[in-house]
């Protein structure tokens, strides 16, 4: 049996705006050009692109350059200047050349992959050899019990060696179980040929008991005359848990674990575009004497007073709204589905809660006390802008009043 050769060819482009700032001799050449001084001497690099993927290409650059997307692996299909047809993978990453910002593209040529894969196709054992010493873990299955797995899923899943994957009657109890039905769903619509392929991130409990994520591939392809599902997957466990990371951390006040201005925001005016009708009631809630604390005990204490503060308010709520740190000492709180009589005992509570939260500064007792502003949106519109502006003059009226207290719409 002859070994499969593959050799892929790749080259390099920087440009900004497809406008060639370097060009190399491969990349010139994978397109048919003599040198990298044609390429260069283009207008454009849309010259060489195929026009129906100029729009997503273009759309490809901003999100990169603008940081609306993170760098990636992305295929074309091109034509080189004689005319031949040619697959390829790009590779981008953002670079600065001559002091600004620009975009590193390697062109990876994947023709002769593609004539591989065929091959590979057309014969099956040549097919198993070479998944069989692949990186990625792979799996090949009829309706979640295993025809074939590799080393490196058995590795990946931290089994102890193929026999016991395949030893598995079905897989399924690797899947967590509020996500079996989705499993079988797609597995189903793969088979049928609705869908040619899938490609998500899916969270699995290992053979050692603990919990992965990896990003799983999933295509149908002919296994012994009869359709299968290959499947191959690459563990993105420590990814996955930096983008939640990343997630909540743009969503949340660092001190309290609230939720941020923009998240609370973002949540109501999606709420209101989701739903027929508008019920929200809003409740600003701005500590007393807050400066005064800081100024006299410090900030350290008056960080305590912020963290205290957000959890009685948390409890205060509970299932009932959305509670979050607006600024500094404020807070704000968005009821669904309450009545102004609902949303004012939820006040009296809050105002309750402060009078029996002790506080201990310098050696002294102290108890802070809010002042809580609530406004209701029109029973048949709602503009969160204007809802918010009506909570915070009703929330300084309290103030004026004497604070420790509540003022609503009906005051």
């Amino acid at each position: 049996m002859k070994p499969i050769h593959i050799d892929s060819m790749y080259g390099v482009v920087i440009h900004r705006d497809f406008t060639p700032l370097f060009v190399d001799e491969k990349y010139a050449q994978l397109f048919g050009f003599e040198s990298a001084q044609e390429v260069m001497n283009l207008s454009s690099l849309f010259d060489i692109i195929d026009p129906k993927y100029h729009q997503i290409a273009q759309q490809a650059y901003n999100d990169v350059m603008q940081g609306k997307e993170t760098p990636k692996v992305r295929s074309y299909v091109n034509q080189n200047t004689q005319g031949r047809i040619f697959s390829v993978l790009t590779v981008d990453h953002v670079v600065e050349w001559q002091g600004s910002p620009a975009l590193q593209i390697t062109v990876i040529d994947m023709s002769t992959i593609d004539q591989a894969n065929q091959q590979i196709l057309d014969q099956e054992q040549k097919y198993k050899d070479l998944i069989w010493h692949s990186l990625q873990g792979i799996l090949v299955h009829r309706d979640f019990k295993p025809l074939m797995v590799n080393p490196a899923f058995v590795d990946l899943v931290k089994a102890n060696s193929v026999a016991e994957v395949m030893a598995l009657d079905s897989f399924m109890c690797l899947i967590p179980e509020y996500n079996q039905t989705n499993a079988r769903n797609l597995y189903q619509q793969l088979i049928s040929k609705e869908l040619t392929s899938t490609n998500d991130v899916v969270e699995n409990i290992c053979f050692d008991g603990q919990t992965r994520y990896f990003q799983l591939f999933e295509s149908v392809i002919d296994w012994g005359g009869l359709p299968a599902i290959q499947t191959s997957i690459i563990d993105v466990t420590e990814k996955y848990h930096l983008e939640r990371q990343i997630e909540y951390q743009a969503s949340h006040d660092d001190l309290t674990g609230l939720f941020n201005r923009r998240a609370i925001t973002e949540k109501l005016n999606q709420k209101i575009i989701d739903s027929d009708t508008c019920s929200e009631i809003c409740l600003l809630i701005d500590i007393d004497d807050f400066k005064w604390i800081n100024d006299q005990f410090g900030h350290a204490s008056g960080d305590e007073v912020i963290v205290r503060f957000a959890n009685l308010c948390k409890k205060a709520v509970g299932e009932s709204g959305i509670v979050g740190r607006w600024s500094g000492e404020e807070f704000i709180v968005f009821l669904s589905n309450h009545s102004l009589k609902q949303a004012k005992a939820i006040a009296a509570t809050i105002l309750k809660k402060c009078e029996l939260e002790v506080y201990q500064f310098s050696d002294h007792h102290h108890v802070v006390t809010a002042s809580i502003g609530i406004s209701q949106c029109q029973s048949t519109s709602c503009n969160i802008e204007s809802l918010i502006q009506t909570a915070d003059k009703n929330m300084y009226q309290a103030k004026q009043q004497g604070k420790n207290q509540i003022v609503s719409p009906e005051d």
